[in-house]
């Protein structure tokens, strides 16, 4: 597609938009033709002199301006949450003008609403939409991915993706260990969510147990409905393309803790945090309290976080391992969307449709994240 732009960052005044912007000025190819967009004219003034770099003024709630934003650029990459609130004319319009689209939501019904209406036509159109391309789901997906492909019998190549026949793998359990903090935007969107969908806080496994192949305990973990949810649309459109992970595959997803102590005080807390989403006073409490949008951990604080995915077989096997650097809801979180964005505009999309990332690219993605040296080791 002839563009003015090959990608735009919308959103990139917000706290992880310019997160986002910095880390999108590091890792893009010196011939991208890239832009930051937003609706904050001065604030995009200023980081456009910073970044040198276009800017395009474009609130996602104005659709004029959504649309004129989408048919400037062949890929859009968002950071613009709530995404039920502001993300549906950007898709809608990315759909219209056939621009491929990722976003860093985890809000699972929204996601629910792209698929039932843009996955037919997107996938016809051969565009790429692929929203919770962020903490939530990239490093999950991708890690389950490489190990289902090891325990088919085929280690995924660096840069190439190959054809793998269907054998049933069975059980996996991922399990976390993380150190990191939310941002305002972040805990804006949760509160969001909650109030049109109070339902997503419902269903966790609460069982704590102990994982002796780690010698650590499991709790509950806030992102794993999102994480096994995706992680399940992967194995299905796999499926579809006769590369699947079995009739009886499942994942489960927990944190980790040293002892069984600390795993039942992280299942108390996530049980706080679930009481409180529910009541209105306990929201208005968690936006008094917590952070503002636009607010996040200091420099120091993300450059200390980190995270560790062991994926355990069967519940007795460890199968692989995945470590990543830095903060996970606003370092590792804005590493995987601009890998995923530079990847859409190098045209390394599989396929169309409202899709994830395992099922668009694959060892592909892999093979670029994994040129982050340390920030992101999968074995």
């Amino acid at each position: 597609m002839q563009r003015e732009f090959d990608l735009i960052l919308q959103g990139a005044t917000g706290f992880t938009g310019q997160l986002a912007a910095a880390e999108l000025a590091k890792q893009a190819p010196a011939d991208l033709r890239w832009a930051i967009a937003g609706r904050d004219a001065s604030k995009l003034k200023t980081l456009s002199e910073k970044w040198q770099v276009p800017f395009v003024v474009a609130s996602g709630l104005d659709e004029t301006a959504v649309d004129q934003l989408a048919s400037r650029t062949r890929v859009v990459i968002s950071c613009a949450g709530p995404f039920a609130r502001f993300g549906t004319p950007l898709v809608e319009a990315c759909v219209k003008h056939q621009t491929h689209y990722a976003d860093l939501t985890g809000e699972l019904p929204w996601i629910h609403q792209l698929i039932q209406k843009h996955h037919k036509q997107s996938t016809a159109d051969g565009t790429t939409l692929i929203p919770a391309s962020g903490f939530d789901s990239v490093p999950t997906d991708l890690t389950v991915f490489h190990c289902v492909r090891h325990l088919q019998g085929e280690q995924p190549g660096d840069g190439e993706n190959s054809t793998h026949s269907t054998v049933d793998v069975g059980a996996l359990t991922g399990q976390y260990t993380l150190r990191g903090g939310f941002n305002g935007g972040t805990l804006a969107s949760g509160l969001e969510l909650y109030e049109k969908y109070p339902e997503v806080m419902q269903g966790f496994n609460w069982e704590v147990f102990e994982v002796p192949v780690l010698n650590r305990w499991a709790a509950p973990f806030l992102m794993a409905p999102v994480n096994e949810w995706v992680v399940r649309r992967s194995a299905a459109l796999l499926d579809e393309a006769g590369v699947g992970y079995g009739k009886n595959f499942r994942y489960d997803e927990f944190m980790t803790a040293k002892t069984r102590g600390r795993a039942a005080m992280l299942a108390r807390i996530l049980k706080l945090v679930q009481y409180l989403m529910s009541k209105s006073w306990g929201r208005e409490t968690l936006r008094l309290f917590g952070p503002k949008p636009g607010k996040g951990p200091s420099k120091k604080s993300r450059e200390r976080g980190f995270a560790k995915l062991h994926i355990i077989h069967s519940g007795n096997r460890e199968v692989g391992k995945l470590s990543m650097t830095g903060d996970p809801s606003n370092l590792i979180t804005t590493r995987c969307l601009v890998q995923v964005g530079l990847a859409l505009a190098a045209g390394e999309a599989q396929r169309g449709g409202v899709v994830t990332t395992a099922a668009a690219f694959g060892d592909t993605l892999i093979s670029r994240l994994r040129l982050l040296g340390d920030q992101f080791v999968i074995k």
